[in-house]
């Protein structure tokens, strides 16, 4: 029985070619923190990358959606202030909408101070 040896072909990989867009945003505030909505249809939880730096908030997204010959890539930064709990912060997509939200931090919600007569 002689031995079969496979020779795979190397595939060359083509580097991909983007666009990049800074995605339509709406930023909604409230008493108990900030919902951050962008329009990223294409994009996947996959090929999505949302990371906090320095307290900059970086959003990031290849698709596979085709504009002028190349392939669409978001990408959107939000400059985060202090009253804004780091370690609480949440993203979902659904829909070609990623929601983010940033909770206040404790000591930036409004708290309610009783009042009484002496």
């Amino acid at each position: 029985m002689s031995d079969i040896i496979k020779k795979e072909d190397k595939a060359e990989v083509k580097k991909m070619e983007y666009i990049e867009f800074a995605p339509p945003s709406d930023v909604i505030e409230n008493h108990l923190g900030i919902t951050v909505l962008l329009d990223v249809p294409g994009a996947t939880t996959e090929r999505l990358s949302v990371n906090v730096e320095d307290r900059i908030l970086k959003i990031s997204a290849d698709t596979d959606l085709m504009q002028h010959g190349k392939h669409v890539h978001y990408k959107r930064s939000f400059q985060i202030s202090d009253e804004i709990a780091l370690e609480k912060i949440s993203a979902k997509i659904k829909d070609g909408i990623l929601s983010l939200e940033l909770p206040k931090a404790e000591s930036a919600k409004v708290h309610k101070i009783k009042v009484v007569t002496e």
